[in-house]
């Protein structure tokens, strides 16, 4: 039993469906599971990134969110998913190396 492999973290819709059957039938009642889901996942996602925090860049056309500890991760991280979604879209690299705005 202890050799199987355990889960560290619960899927989105297992977590939302937990949490949905959990609150009272009156809130349930007074909001639809479409808008309870889409508050819901605001939550779970900065919930389950305890340790990091969101950082939102704009680098030329596209708008970089990513999740990291500190300022110096976060525009490493913004750095490659740049390049990365420049490749994707054929778009040239800046010479001058990407501006990150905050």
């Amino acid at each position: 039993m202890l050799d199987r492999f355990q889960p560290k973290t619960v899927s989105f819709e297992t977590a939302l469906r937990d949490w949905w059957w959990s609150q009272p039938q009156s809130f349930r009642d007074s909001i639809s599971l479409s808008a309870a889901r889409a508050c819901f996942r605001g939550g779970y996602t900065a919930g389950k990134q305890t340790v990091e925090r969101r950082f939102v860049f704009r680098a030329g056309r596209m708008r970089i969110t990513v999740w990291a500890t500190g300022m110096m991760e976060a525009k490493k991280k913004a750095y490659a998913e740049a390049d990365f979604r420049a490749a994707k879209k054929g778009w040239p690299k800046p010479k001058a190396g990407w501006r990150l705005q905050e």
